[in-house]
């Protein structure tokens, strides 16, 4: 490949932060020109152009890490690791990246018709696709300190969306949103500043090493270590909403636009576990730190699911649910982290790695499908308040049958994709102590309960009089959902496939070699 072709590929990982990036600060000149040219949509239709093609960024990269087996880096500037700045791209990168910029795709579908006649829409695309930008950069980078910058960019830029209706429960729900976000990144920034001060660098895999050799010749865990540890947890804790950090994340959720939440769901929160896992395990692989995940995901998943059990409000609901996945996510990836502790055999920590970023992945898929259906229900009715809806399944045939699609996988009801991801943890845990499968199942059930009960509430019994008019809702909403409910059913054929997105995450977690050989060999 050569000219411009070749200059194009060899830049996409930058390229990938770049369009969405520079692109939506193009929408409010182009809003602007639109309305004076009468042409009020192009600023909808050039956000889908910029997210477009941002995901087919994606495409040949994932063709190099997945099909060819390379780890991508990309140096700026042409100073190599450790030194400046760089992107390094292996398989939880990329399948972070690829669950970011799908994610802010659909969502932009999404928003044409359901965000259609809102105010201020020029800047609901700029903050959207600043969003993903800092996504796709927080999944890519190869170094502390720019991983807290990507971690503001998207923090930003989701704050603002929580409150674009300007609304008081909005504004509330984007204000807590912003103290607790505050609390997390500068938990984050303080662990950079003491792995910095322990190893004068900022560099992912360098600290890799250099904490390691501390780890070595230290005759217990150093107190720092165990600080900068506590303080990243926290930091990504929050942003994920692990308990008891998730207090934000309900409020949040009910208050912001229903495309909003939905990649707050399947997007930051998925680029936010792939980033704890990338600090913890890949700085810190020498500690035993999955009794850690273990505890929290047990505490978070019974928490989420009791929780979820006593709302009213369909978008609250699935928030706490959304907490109590995050549960089994955490399990999952910290039974992976006990391979060689406590007798812990590599079968079981490969089970754990597997199911955990496969149940990350399926979270990407049925979590936002849920609050789109939530969203086409409030478009058409106005309310996300259960009580007050009912009999919508006449109306809305293709939202009811999306949402129990949705509701089902998430569930863990087979044999769609969550079924398998879920049991690939029961198996996991199981080979650990069987105490913890239980539970994992019983909170399985409830999950079951609380959404079969949701479902009934909103699209079975009578349709209330004032609703007998209502329609289903228009073809930009249901593509997406559609799409998401089909990759409900279509994703059970990954573990035939030997997971072919999901191995190359779980062997990078696994097995940290050559991510840190490729990355200070200057490889690309």
């Amino acid at each position: 490949m050569t000219g411009i072709g070749a200059v194009i590929s060899n830049n996409l990982p930058i390229l990938a932060i770049a369009i969405p990036l520079l692109g939506g600060f193009f929408i409010p000149l182009l809003g602007i020109l639109a309305e004076r040219a009468g042409a009020p949509k192009a600023k909808d239709y050039f956000a889908l152009i910029i997210a477009i093609l941002t995901f087919l960024c994606m495409i040949p990269i994932a063709k190099s890490v997945v099909m060819d087996g390379e780890i991508w880096v990309y140096q700026l500037a042409g100073r190599f690791p450790p030194w400046g700045i760089n992107l390094a791209i292996d398989g939880l990168s990329l399948l972070a990246g690829i669950i970011a910029s799908g994610m802010t795709l659909l969502v932009v579908v999404f928003s044409i018709g359901f965000m259609d006649g809102e105010t201020g829409l020029d800047k609901y695309y700029l903050l959207l696709l600043i969003m993903c930008a800092g996504m796709i950069g927080i999944s890519f980078t190869g170094d502390v300190f720019n991983l807290y910058v990507f971690f503001e960019i998207m923090s930003i830029s989701s704050y603002a969306l929580v409150a674009f209706y300007r609304s008081g429960k909005s504004l509330e729900g984007s204000f807590k949103y912003l103290v607790m976000g505050t609390v997390g990144t500068v938990s984050i920034l303080w662990g950079v500043a003491i792995v910095y001060g322990l190893t004068g660098t900022l560099n992912i895999a360098d600290l890799s090493v250099r904490l390691t050799a501390i780890r070595q010749v230290a005759p217990g865990v150093p107190i720092s270590i165990i600080l900068a540890i506590a303080l990243f947890v926290t930091g990504f804790g929050i942003k994920i909403g692990m308990v008891p950090l998730h207090t934000w994340l309900p409020d949040a959720y009910q208050a912001a636009p229903s495309s909003i939440a939905a990649i707050l769901a399947g997007g930051t929160t998925v680029v936010g576990v792939a980033a704890l896992l990338r600090v913890t395990y890949l700085l810190f692989y020498a500690f035993p730190i999955g009794y850690m995940f273990i505890g929290l995901g047990l505490i978070t998943m019974v928490v989420g699911a009791f929780m979820a059990l006593v709302q009213d409000d369909l978008k609250r609901l699935l928030a706490y649910s959304g907490i109590s996945q995050m549960g089994y996510i955490l399990l999952g990836v910290g039974i992976g982290g006990l391979g060689g502790y406590a007798g812990i055999s590599v079968v079981a920590a490969d089970n754990g790695f597997r199911g955990g970023l496969f149940h990350m992945l399926n979270n990407a898929i049925y979590k936002p499908l849920l609050f789109l259906c939530a969203g086409a229900v409030i478009y058409r009715v106005g309310t996300s308040k259960m009580d007050d809806i009912g009999g919508l399944a006449r109306k809305m045939p293709v939202t009811a049958v999306a949402f129990i699609i949705g509701a089902l996988a998430l569930a863990g009801i087979p044999p769609l994709n969550g079924f398998l991801s879920k049991w690939t943890i029961y198996v996991a845990s199981y080979q650990v102590n069987p105490i913890l499968t239980v539970i994992a199942v019983v909170i399985s059930g409830l999950t079951l309960a609380y959404l079969l009960k949701a479902f009934s509430m909103v699209f079975l019994g009578p349709t209330p009089a004032k609703f007998e008019d209502i329609q289903e809702a228009p073809a930009s909403l249901l593509v997406p959902m559609v799409i998401l409910a089909a990759l409900c059913i279509v994703v059970i054929v990954l573990p035939l496939l030997d997971f072919p997105i999901i191995k190359p995450a779980w062997k990078s977690l696994s097995d940290h070699v050559p991510y840190i050989k490729a990355v200070l060999g200057g490889v690309s």
